[in-house]
């Protein structure tokens, strides 16, 4: 519990534009989750491209996933934590793959946009669109072990 409460007060303060705070103890800052999230999009763009643009999957956790869905849609931090994310889900995303970027600055969404502590951020990432979120129909009926 204490571990969990820690997660959320650091990536509280990377929603207001703290993006440098790590959790006590060390872990990656919210602009290392960033570029890591930007790099990752544009390496399965580069993926997609190489096999004539077909689809790619990849497989990451949820706080992971809601903070590079804040990314891509420009949804503040502080609203992204809120999106739900089944252990399993599918994510679908239309990621460019002829090399169309979206630029993220210190002003953006992602941060409150003028309500933003940071002065220092620029992130771009290739032009994402979120197909749909959270998909689990495939996860019915499925009885996942409880112990």
């Amino acid at each position: 519990e204490l571990v969990k409460a820690g997660m959320y007060a650091t990536y509280a303060s990377w929603s207001v534009g703290a993006i440098d705070k790590r959790m006590d103890g060390g872990g990656e800052s919210g602009r290392e989750v960033l570029g890591r999230a930007a790099s990752a999009l544009s390496s399965l763009a580069d993926i997609a491209k190489t096999n004539g643009g077909r689809s790619v999957l990849a497989v990451s956790h949820s706080t992971y996933l809601r903070t590079l869905l804040g990314a891509v849609t420009d949804t503040s931090l502080a609203k992204a934590v809120t999106i739900e994310q089944k252990n399993g889900c599918i994510n679908v995303l239309d990621v460019n793959v002829e090399g169309a970027k979206t630029m993220l600055g210190p002003k953006s969404g992602l941060f409150g946009g003028s309500l933003s502590q940071v002065s220092d951020f620029e992130l771009i990432l290739p032009e994402t669109h979120v197909i749909r979120t959270n998909e689990y129909r495939h996860l019915e009926g499925i009885a996942w072990p409880t112990s």
